[in-house]
């Protein structure tokens, strides 16, 4: 392959083959060194000084970006807090990030920032991104990095440890202004447990961070540059325009203090790879930025993934990966054996899978789709931590008698935290509830005929701040909003005897 003129980083012949120095602590190639050295390598590692064989890696994956659209058979776009995708795109041969304020709230929700990960996952091998780095305010926070969940909703329950490589991040290091300088660019490696109930616990850190900076020392912001990383069982070798400029050992003895170490089979996690800009200290920004205003664009031209042959080391799957799910679809036939119960309400089973009904009007009623998965499973235990983003709940309700009405939730944190599309019989209305910290605000009403005994289809869809109600296909209510970027779906009924129904559940994005 003929590399492109010096002006384009991106495009330099890395679509073949990549020699790696042992002595550098990477990996070595399956078979003998001797058939290592007879294949071809377009090495991205200047070889200089190297005098014996080199074992090859070979690209697994890769994306130029060179579309209008970000390659859905690639990417999922992220899908977490503080994250819109109308911030991502492509075009021109990159990939844009985003980061904006998008409210005078000096809260997290005051801000977008956005990103995407890998549908595959890797494991031990060559990461390497081209990629330019706004000179950024202080608080904002563009990676290149892994996880070991592939971005999809909802959020499996993994159960197990798992690495994450952070091959570049942004670090705020004080609020604006502050001199020396307030922001850095550096890597490490971070490890978790993915416990039982889906919560990721941080077991180890690497310290010291691994700082990127040119040979002089000077800064990197704003300029085209490739960022890579080998990781290997032994070492970790960071790369700056093919140049090595640094290794340390694989700190898998490195733990934070008071904290187990992980056995080694840990260190090869399967991992997706994530290329994100979120703000992480809105304090550091300052209440006195006007709304709209733009922090930059994180701009990406490549990024590949090579492994040894082409092969992708086998992981440690003692433990395999659930599926992620981009739909669930509930009839209550088990009694709703996969939703927790708010303590104190009492559910029953319509008969023929009419449903799930709370026959009470003392109360609050909440139930909550996701059980913690527990060892053994309990039989219909929800494969995954049922948190969503961007998601659609639509279900059948029906009020069963008087009382202060009922409907579906999405994002709820807990039964004192989300958001709620309710049906209100003594006002004649559908109106969009937010609870925080178990003080409920009325967001928006509208009319809505609403008769005990009759059913209603309810919708309930959030994309990125935006809250739309439905009754019976009709688009009731629109609320921007955005205190809650996920959470778990559910159905609430108060003082309301209450039915629910052909319930579904549907990623959008």
């Amino acid at each position: 392959m003929t590399a492109r003129p010096a002006g384009s980083l991106r495009r330099r012949a890395l679509a073949g083959s990549l020699c790696l120095v042992t002595a550098l602590g990477v990996l070595t190639a399956a078979g003998p060194a001797s058939a290592a050295a007879a294949t071809p390598c377009a090495n991205p590692v200047d070889p200089t000084g190297v005098t014996y064989p080199l074992p090859c890696l070979r690209q697994v994956f890769a994306d130029d970006f060179d579309g209008t659209s970000l390659d859905p058979a690639k990417w999922n776009v992220r899908q977490t807090s503080w994250s819109n995708d109308s911030n991502v795109s492509v075009g021109g041969g990159k990939l844009s990030i985003d980061m904006k304020r998008v409210s005078a709230s000096t809260g997290k929700d005051g801000f977008r920032g956005g990103g995407i990960s890998t549908r595959q996952r890797f494991g031990y091998g060559y990461y390497e991104i081209t990629a330019t780095l706004p000179t950024l305010t202080p608080g904002w926070h563009p990676a290149f990095w892994t996880q070991m969940w592939d971005g999809a909703e909802g959020r499996p329950v993994y159960d197990r440890p798992f690495t994450e490589l952070d091959v570049f991040e942004v670090q705020s290091v004080a609020p604006h202004g502050t001199v020396p300088a307030t922001t850095k660019l550096d890597g490490g490696v971070i490890t978790w447990n993915n416990n039982t109930s889906g919560n990721d616990i941080k077991n180890t850190e690497f310290k010291p961070r691994f700082p990127w900076k040119k040979a002089d020392g000077s800064a990197l912001w704003n300029e085209q540059h490739r960022y890579g990383l080998f990781y290997t069982p032994t070492a970790l070798t960071y790369v700056l325009d093919g140049k090595p400029i640094g290794t340390v050992p694989n700190p898998i003895q490195d733990p934070m203090p008071g904290t187990a170490s992980y056995p080694a089979a840990a260190y090869n996690s399967p991992m997706s790879i994530w290329i994100s800009a979120v703000l992480t200290t809105p304090a550091y920004i300052g209440a006195d930025v006007p709304v709209g205003t733009s922090f930059g664009t994180y701009r990406v031209d490549r990024v590949a993934y090579y492994a040894p042959d082409g092969q992708v080391p086998p992981f440690d799957d003692s433990t395999p990966l659930p599926p992620a799910f981009t739909t669930v679809g509930e009839d209550f036939a088990d009694g709703g054996a996969r939703w927790w119960k708010k303590p104190g309400s009492t559910w029953s089973t319509v008969p023929a899978g009419g449903g799930l009904r709370h026959p009470s009007a003392q109360g609050d009623a909440i139930a909550l789709l996701g059980q913690p998965v527990t060892d053994p499973p309990l039989p219909n235990t929800l494969p995954f931590a049922p948190d969503w983003t961007n998601v659609a709940v639509e279900a059948t309700v029906t009020l069963d008698g008087d009382g202060q009405g009922a409907g579906l939730m999405a994002r709820a944190k807990d039964d004192q935290n989300y958001y709620y599309l309710q049906l209100l019989p003594a006002k004649q209305q559908v109106a969009l509830v937010r609870k925080v910290a178990g003080v409920s605000t009325v967001l928006a009403t509208a009319p809505a005929a609403v008769t005990a005994g009759t059913p209603y289809r309810l919708k309930l869809t959030i994309r990125d701040g935006v809250l739309t109600g439905y009754v019976d296909g009709v688009q009731k209510l629109v609320k921007d909003d955005f205190v809650f970027g996920t959470g778990r779906i559910g159905v609430k009924g108060y003082q309301q005897p209450f039915t629910v129904s052909d319930l579904t559940v549907s990623a959008l994005g």
